[in-house]
């Protein structure tokens, strides 16, 4: 057999030398939140959309910093070239007490590729206070009477319109209201057929910025409690008869 009986071949394949190189497209944080919330639980989410602009599909580092702290949050996420996604960091942080600046980050090796700063604010919770009165204080089973107050901040003494006041008997709620232009409301419930004594309460639950607050008095149910009142009238009464008496 000749030595050169073979036929020469050959193969090419191409090598693309390059990496997975992410932008950070948009970064999502909530815009203010008190001491102690924890930023990033699924009910108000942090968000991180990413696409790869590199030149190869692959893996791609991604990190969030608190800029006045350290890193809280590291992960990755997986883009063809060109591929776009979002990735939800599960941070659980608690606010700081001051703006909380966060940048999220896209990088390789150590290597940033991009990033976004995006800052939550602090916000200060303002106290309030409520006042309550029944109207009457004692009435007859079954019949109708008035939760009135009014809500106020306690820095300024203002009263503060269109929240919502949940009137409660013994702790169970009975009725609804809302705060007028100076704060006052004015919730009329119906009475229990039930004689006694029985602790009613206005509650304001709190709205960011505003403090929850509650107030509370006593009402009576029945006819012992209006017997005071008849008393009165009946003593009046005599009173006025005596006196005509006399002026006779």
């Amino acid at each position: 057999m000749p030595a050169n009986w073979y036929l020469p071949s050959s193969a090419t394949a191409t090598l693309t030398v390059g990496v997975a190189r992410a932008e950070i497209v948009e970064f999502r944080v909530p815009p203010g939140a008190e001491v102690g919330d924890l930023i990033g639980p699924t009910i108000d989410p942090v968000a991180i959309s990413v696409r790869n602009v590199g030149t190869l599909a692959g893996n791609i580092l991604l990190r969030v910093r608190d800029l006045d702290g350290s890193t809280i949050w590291t992960g990755s996420i997986t883009l063809a070239v060109g591929g776009f996604d979002w990735i939800y960091p599960a941070l659980n942080y608690p606010m700081p007490n001051r703006d909380l600046t966060l940048r999220a980050e896209a990088y390789h090796d150590t290597i940033v590729d991009s990033y976004i700063d995006k800052t939550i604010v602090l916000i200060l919770e303002i106290a309030t206070s409520i006042t309550l009165t029944l109207e009457p204080t004692g009435i007859e089973p079954g019949g109708a009477y008035h939760y009135k107050g009014k809500l106020t901040r306690i820095d300024t003494s203002a009263g503060i319109v269109g929240m919502e006041i949940i009137a409660r008997r013994e702790g169970v709620e009975v009725a609804r209201g809302t705060t007028g232009a100076d704060g006052n409301y004015d919730i009329v419930a119906t009475a229990p057929t039930t004689q006694g004594s029985f602790t009613c309460q206005a509650a304001f639950p709190g709205v960011i910025p505003f403090a929850a607050s509650s107030a509370q008095t006593s009402l009576g149910v029945g006819v012992a409690f209006l017997e005071p009142i008849w008393a009165l009238a009946s003593t009046a009464l005599g009173t006025a008869l005596i006196m005509l008496g006399y002026s006779r």
